[in-house]
This record gives structure tokens, sequence and C-alpha cells, in this order.
């Protein structure tokens, strides 16, 4: 199906104010308009998903306050780039990049499992997209919070070990089972390596890194 001309490059007037005075600072970047945008889908489909318009407001860093996080184009030697930023309310003249400029098309953003965590639409139908939070610096895929619930296990089942301190040479303390379902107390690391200080079910405390949170393995 070929992409229809866009017939105004303006984003909707009902666009937030502070997404609105972002936009203004970033040349040539433009809200998501799918008839002139989007091969697979048109806007009264994504209307359709409830991924209609492409921006939300949420409490992106957690200071009480609305932010607004939306997909946006820009048009490149290849035709678009897609990409979605975030503005926050704390401060409304800084555009964070959630996805930074690429050509793979971007449907529209969802609200995650928490208030707030942001879903880039890569695919609509489907559950495989990467969801997104604030650390306080970047965005990260799949950075857990404090207080949050999350399995660990790997694909060989084995116990895994919780270890004194946020790296891999450092004493096991104790370990756990396969699958086991563990808090977050803590977040340690860096946004290539992110570490969790969790408590078991038991009381038992220690340290974890990333790879081993496996929500599809522990499914069912």
């Amino acid at each position: 199906m070929a992409l229809q001309p866009l017939l105004a490059q303006q984003p909707p007037a009902a666009a937030p104010p502070l997404l609105l005075r972002a936009l203004a600072s970033e040349p040539d970047v433009r809200l998501l308009a799918p008839a002139a945008d989007l091969r697979e889908y048109s806007q009264e489909q994504l209307q359709k998903f409830g991924y209609w318009p492409p921006w939300l407001e949420l409490d992106l860093d957690r200071d009480k306050r609305p932010d607004v996080v939306a997909v946006v184009v820009k048009p490149s030697r290849s035709g678009r780039e897609f990409g979605v930023v975030a503005v926050h309310a704390r401060t409304p003249d800084e555009v964070h990049w959630v996805v930074p400029l690429d050509v793979d098309p971007i449907n529209g953003v969802a609200k995650g499992q928490a208030a707030d965590i942001v879903v880039p639409l890569f695919c609509v139908e489907c559950d495989a997209n990467t969801w997104m939070r604030w650390s306080g610096e970047e965005y990260e895929a799949e950075l857990h919070a404090v207080g949050e619930r999350i399995d660990i296990g790997t694909e060989t089942q084995a116990d895994l070990p919780l270890y004194s301190s946020p790296n891999l040479s450092a004493k096991p303390v104790t370990s756990v089972a396969h699958c086991t379902t563990v808090v977050v107390r803590k977040v340690g690391g860096t946004p290539d390596q992110r570490w969790y200080f969790v408590e078991t079910p038991e009381g038992q405390l220690g340290w974890i890194p990333d790879r081993v949170i496996s929500t599809e393995i522990c499914i069912g």
C-alpha cells in the first residue's frame, strides 16, 4: 500500500503544550502521522487498538507531575526516521530520547504495567515490545524499580547464587531455586549491566545480575 501524502505537517491541536514546546526546538521533527508514515496501520485502526493519539501523559520521572512521551518522525535520505521522545515537567526545555531516531517504524506508545513505564510499539498486535523506564539519567530497557517482584531463573534450571556485592567475582552468600520470585530492594550497576539487591520469600538477601531475570522462562 502506498503511503498517502501528508496534508498538514503541524501536530494535532490537542497535543499537550509541554510536547509542542519541546518539538519546536527540534528541527524537522514532528509527530507521527499514520497516513503519511505507516504502511501497516491507519489512524482509525490505531484508534481501535487504543494507541492514538501518538502521545501519552504519564508521570515518567515519578515527581507527581504529568510528563509526556510521543512518537516522532523526521525526514531522512532514506525516507523517514522514527523515534520516541519524552519531555518532563521538571525540565520542560529538555528533550529525552526514549528511542533514538532510526528507520524502523514505530506505530505508537502504550502504558506499561507500572505507572512510569512506557512501551514503544514497534509491533502493535504482539507482546514482543521492549518496555522503557527513566533511570534518573536516561531511558533504559526493562529497568526494574525498588519494590517490584521479579522471577529469576535460567534455561538450565540450575540454582542461582545471590552475591555479596554487585560483581560476578564477589562471594555468593547463598543460592536460590530456579524461578524463585524475589523483591527488588536496591538497584545498582550501570545501564550496560544492571544489578539488583533482592530479598527472597525466606528473607535471604543478595545481589543478582539482570541477565537472570526470567519472566518468559518462568511463565506458568
